[in-house]
């Protein structure tokens, strides 16, 4: 679209110089300055028809580059959006298919490794059978040779001690045969008229021994408690109250042993506030030459004690009793 404009400017031009002229009275040189103002007017005419022709055209030629270019990118996008999703098809494919195969691979490995173990383990099943049925066969074939030698001991035992108590074993007989005869007689009813008065004999007796004894046991008991107390009173005088070191002495029992080997070896044991490794140094440093020979009183005094501990002990069932029976016979072998 053409247009005008007018414009206008005021411009300053500065000036400066000098002037000669002849020699005179007054002759010489002269300078001047100044500045001088001008308006200035300009009218300017733009054709721009010419442009705005070029612009026009340019504007369809670019519009139908834009629908060329828009048309290019739609294909475009379509077609990569295609590529992508066969792309995509194929490496999700691709990926489920090397799984399915690995997969398949392992349950194959799996299988074969499953049935190997199971073939061992049945295998192993059938040996652990055998060797159960192995064991208890031994176990029975043992349990019945030495219920066989325990039951020939005791049998053995049992004529034995009947062998060496006979006369205690008749009188019982002959007890018990005497008894029968008593209570099948007619002797029983006299016996049971004179029970009253013998009753009231034995209340009065027994009575009078209660009393003796338990007069019997106060004296006692006084005794105990003098006794207890002359004890905590010599104990109380025989401590010593220090705090220094002191050394104590224990009881140690040393015993000289031959096993089944025939071999004769060294065994200690102390008293249980002892450390546990006084039994251990004991039997390192104690020879076999340094136990003395045991005295025949000593002796005498070990059977007794040994003898009265087994009796003191209560075979509350078979197998304790068997075990008695079994630990006296080999005491008296020694």
């Amino acid at each position: 679209m053409s247009y005008s404009r007018s414009y206008k400017a005021t411009i300053a031009v500065h000036y400066s110089g000098s002037v000669s002229y002849p020699a005179s009275e007054h002759g010489g040189t002269k300078s001047y300055s100044g500045t001088a103002y001008e308006d200035v007017y300009v009218d300017i005419d733009v054709d721009t028809a010419p442009f705005d022709r070029s612009v026009g055209q340019c504007t369809n030629k670019v519009d139908v580059l834009t629908g060329a270019v828009v048309a290019t990118e739609a294909a475009q996008v379509a077609s990569i959006k295609q590529k992508a999703q066969q792309v995509g098809d194929t490496i999700v494919n691709g990926f489920f298919s090397t799984v399915k195969f690995e997969i398949d691979t392992q349950i194959t490995e799996l299988t074969k490794r499953v049935d190997a173990l199971l073939l061992d383990m049945h295998e192993k099943q059938n040996k652990l059978i055998a060797l159960r049925e192995q064991m208890e066969k031994d176990y029975h074939r043992t349990a019945d040779r030495y219920g066989n030698i325990f039951g020939q001991l005791d049998k053995e035992l049992e004529n034995r001690v009947h062998l060496l108590d006979q006369p205690v074993f008749m009188a019982a007989g002959d007890m018990f045969n005497a008894e029968e005869r008593f209570m099948s007689s007619d002797i029983l009813n006299v016996v049971a008229l004179a029970g009253k008065e013998n009753a009231m004999l034995d209340a009065q007796i027994g009575t009078a021994l209660a009393k003796k004894h338990a007069r019997v046991a106060l004296n006692e008991a006084n005794t105990f408690l003098c006794k207890k107390k002359a004890t905590e009173l010599t104990l109380a005088a025989c401590k010593i109250d220090d705090a220094t070191e002191q050394k104590y002495y224990a009881p140690v029992c040393c015993a000289s042993l031959t096993n089944e080997h025939n071999v004769q070896e060294m065994q200690t044991y102390s008293s249980e506030f002892l450390p546990k490794n006084v039994s251990q140094k004991l039997t390192q440093s104690v020879e076999i030459n340094d136990v003395p020979n045991v005295s025949n009183e000593d002796k005498e005094n070990i059977d007794l004690y040994f003898r009265n501990l087994l009796n003191e002990s209560h075979a509350d069932s078979e197998h304790a009793s068997r075990v008695k029976n079994i630990i006296s016979k080999l005491y008296s072998t020694l």
